[in-house]
């Protein structure tokens, strides 16, 4: 997702010098091409997140789109309070980019593991949430937020993520992206998750019910026909690399609740109920439970309801 982000952030820049991109010392071998290229659009501000966020702030009152690049937990948690008065109380035009969400830094431990981002960042004013699911989601994602002023926040995956999307499709604000249809229920996902989503529809096909899969990557404006649709429809399960706390889940359920729209849903959520584990992506999502066979027993459980 970062070589599809930067790839596109370099290309809009080439025509527009108002595009600024700021890194906390990182991205080596990822944004040499940009630096080089575009020495005057783009800053090292070294390790210093909090000073890094007012940088971009004060830069962005000028009249530039200002994107700011680090590792997921570093331009969230860290400077949590920069971005909510400089950026957001400001209305500053900032994207915060969160790269390797979810267990993706896997191995460095909890201290690197971004579970509870989501929760922080959509609870801010202004701030707008951004997911893609794939490479080709994070390109046009990418070309959204470089023609828009919101303060945003993009949470990606680190590299090597896999297409969930056979063609291109068509990316509408607000819109969910169904990869593909069902007539038994919904399976909603954000982020690189949706890999595992498609292994659970193919289990639940097994038991005799076809499932629909979307990705959501528009999370501070949710797709009310489409939920209307999916709630007649059958169980909706709600599937995140991210804590149950204040997550994808609980937008989902404060969306339906405000909008008194009748749902059973279920919630497949990283369970964090040990914080010493390390190892891959993979080990860890199947330690917390991010598995095709709970997202099946999930769906299975509501089917009774």
């Amino acid at each position: 997702m970062r070589d599809a982000f930067i790839k596109v952030l370099l290309k809009e820049a080439r025509k527009d010098p108002n595009i600024f991109l700021i890194t906390g010392d990182l991205g080596f071998g990822v944004l040499e091409e940009f630096a080089n290229e575009l020495p005057n659009q783009f800053l090292n501000s070294g390790v210093n997140e909090q000073a890094m966020m007012g940088m971009a702030a004060g830069i962005a009152s000028t009249g530039k789109r200002v994107f700011v690049y680090s590792i997921a937990n570093f331009p969230t948690f860290r400077c949590l309070e920069q971005i909510r008065n400089d950026i957001c109380l400001m209305n500053n035009s900032v994207v915060v980019v969160s790269l390797g969400a979810g267990y993706a830094y896997g191995s460095l431990g909890y201290t690197h593991h971004a579970l509870e981002d989501i929760a922080v960042m959509r609870a801010l004013p202004n701030m707008e949430v951004f997911i893609p699911a794939d490479p080709i989601e994070t390109s046009l994602v990418t070309e959204y937020l470089v023609q828009t002023k919101m303060p945003s926040y993009l949470r990606l995956g680190k590299s090597n993520e896999p297409d969930i999307h056979r063609v291109k499709p068509k990316l509408e604000y607000g819109k969910f992206i169904e990869v593909i249809g069902g007539e038994s229920g919904t399976l909603l996902f954000i982020g690189s998750i949706g890999v595992i989503a498609e292994l659970a529809r193919a289990e639940i096909l097994d038991k005799g019910y076809s499932v629909s899969v979307a990705s959501v990557p528009f999370l501070s404006n949710l797709d009310k026909e489409y939920l209307l649709n999916a709630a007649s429809k059958g169980p909706i399960i709600t599937i995140e690399e991210h804590s149950t706390r204040g997550g994808f889940g609980s937008a989902i359920l404060e969306f339906l609740n405000v909008e008194n729209i009748p749902a059973r849903v279920g919630m497949v959520s990283a369970k964090q109920h040990d914080l010493s584990l390390t190892g891959s992506q993979d080990y860890l999502r199947i330690a917390n439970g991010l598995t095709s066979s709970n997202i099946t027993v999930k769906f299975t459980e509501l089917l009774e309801i």
